[in-house]
């Protein structure tokens, strides 16, 4: 009788180790569960961010234009009189000449690239990137050249896609400075100009238009 009343205390005991080591273990995996979650939400800029972001730049008085009186040169067109552009795609040529509507958004390709790429660790929890496929005849060869332009692409943590056709070298300032979290950006060399005036323009690049308006 001893012997059973030791075996079911015997029995008990380990059963509540057990229990003890699985119920530790799993507070363990939802700890680790959280601060991942804590962790990404960190690292992600929500809609909600953005939007309190841009009420804080509607809200602000216009700082003053601080102009440090640099050298700036607009990028000069190619002496040929006419841009290549070679599509990373498939290699394929297409030229484009001054009277191309085009003409202008192939010439700043390099500069709306260098811009994307400067502007992806800012924009966290944003994925940027360049819809160029447009310029290559051989990708769109019905396209006419009207519809031959650049686009710029954010996809959002949420699915959100906002796409920007169109985009220029100032767009990309006007986020670069939004998502720097000031109230300016730089517009030529070292100037700087208020974001205040192009609140409108960034809510249609961030697809914010008419929220707040």
């Amino acid at each position: 009788m001893l012997f059973i009343q030791i075996a079911l205390v015997t029995m008990l005991l380990l059963g509540l180790t057990v229990l003890s080591a699985c119920t530790k273990q799993a507070n363990q995996s939802d700890a680790k569960s959280k601060q991942a979650v804590t962790s990404e939400q960190i690292q992600a800029m929500s809609r909600e961010d953005i939007q309190r972001a841009l009420k804080r730049i509607e809200s602000s008085h216009t700082p003053t234009s601080q102009k440090m009186g640099a050298m700036c040169y607009e990028p000069v067109a190619p002496a040929s009189g006419y841009f290549e552009y070679v599509c990373p795609v498939d290699g394929d040529k297409t030229v484009f000449s001054l009277k191309s509507n085009a003409f202008d958004q192939a010439t700043h390709l390099q500069e709306l690239r260098g811009s994307v790429e400067r502007l992806r660790p800012l924009a966290k929890g944003i994925a940027l990137s360049l819809d160029e496929g447009r310029l290559c005849a051989k990708c769109h060869p019905a396209l006419p050249d009207a519809e031959r332009f650049v686009s710029l692409v954010l996809q959002y943590a949420d699915g959100r896609t906002v796409r920007t056709d169109r985009v220029t070298p100032e767009d990309l300032k006007y986020l670069t400075g939004f998502f720097s979290g000031g109230l300016s950006y730089l517009s030529q060399g070292p100037d700087q100009e208020p974001l205040k005036p192009k609140v409108a323009r960034l809510k249609e690049l961030l697809g914010e238009k008419g929220v707040g308006t």
